[in-house]
């Protein structure tokens, strides 16, 4: 089997951070979508800035760039491949997508500075990014008939929003290595802080912390509707996570599709739509801590 990661995610998830990072645990080369454009720009007798232009109406560079990708995981071994579809194309690689809460993303951006972009504050960063990130979903589904957003599609998922690279790469390498002997690791590993309630704190406050740490360690249930993730089962644990300080907790995904029964007559969708405001005020309050965005239904 080769040995090929492929990481993809959202915009401000700190990729090239992650793959630098990687890079020093694994030794695996690093190609990045820059590599590859730029390759495809030398190649053509262009910058990539024209480059860039012209994919905006010539389809071909699209192709240029997928045949790119796919090329290399045939004839590549040991490579980080930095790029938002590779996961698509080269379909052996063990695939990660790093998520990071949008607010978060969005100061990264924003304290980059990148010259090729206007970003003059940090809410006009954040409102770019939702327009860029709701562009490229529109645009990968048209041409691939693809949901680049669906955690289905990857073999490990891990939220960057409040650890460091450093630590997110000794988490792929440790979930990888596993992968490889075909060993038991979880799918996602995320901050308690971006995890949603489905129940009232107060039906666990007075509850004896969880000392076992074997049992602490065990994943919780929980689901994906409209971009957030909720707790089905596993409330208890996230409580003694916010209060040990813990960065990540691995979980398992349930189910995306919003009309799954979760538990006997309610839904996803009916589960969370039931989540109230005040509900995830309790909860900031008790924990003391902060939800950096909400629902848009409430």
């Amino acid at each position: 089997m080769k040995k090929i990661i492929v990481m993809s995610g959202d915009i401000g998830s700190g990729k090239s951070s992650v793959a630098t990072a990687l890079k020093q645990l694994t030794d695996y080369d690093i190609i990045g979508t820059g590599t590859i454009q730029r390759a495809i720009a030398k190649r053509r007798g262009v910058t990539t800035l024209e480059l860039n232009k012209i994919s905006q109406t010539d389809r071909s560079i699209d192709d240029e760039i997928d045949s790119y990708v796919i090329e290399t995981g045939k004839t590549k071994d040991h490579l980080i491949l930095d790029s938002r579809l590779a996961w698509h194309f080269i379909p052996t690689a063990f695939k990660v997508f790093l998520s990071v809460d949008a607010v978060v993303g969005a100061e990264r951006v924003f304290n980059a500075s990148r010259n090729d972009e206007n970003n003059p504050s940090l809410e006009i960063t954040l409102e770019n990014n939702l327009k860029r990130q709701t562009i490229e979903d529109q645009r990968f589904n048209q041409l691939y008939n693809i949901n680049f957003r669906k955690y289905a599609n990857y073999n490990l998922i891990i939220d960057t929003s409040y650890t460091s690279p450093e630590a997110i790469a000794k988490k792929i390498k440790a979930c990888f290595d596993d992968w490889l002997r075909q060993g038991f690791y979880s799918s996602l590993w995320i901050a308690p802080r971006k995890l949603l309630p489905t129940h009232a704190i107060k039906e666990f406050i007075g509850d004896a912390p969880n000392n076992n740490e074997a049992q602490a360690n065990q994943p919780v249930n929980v689901f994906v509707y409209n971009g957030f993730i909720y707790i089905q089962d596993g409330h208890k644990e996230i409580i003694d996570a916010h209060k040990a300080g813990i960065e990540l907790v691995s979980a398992n995904i349930l189910t995306e599709e919003p009309a799954d029964e979760l538990s006997p007559g309610l839904t996803a969708s009916e589960i969370a739509n039931n989540v109230s405001l005040s509900m995830l005020h309790d909860w900031e309050a008790a924990l003391g801590f902060k939800y950096s965005s909400y629902p848009e239904k409430l």
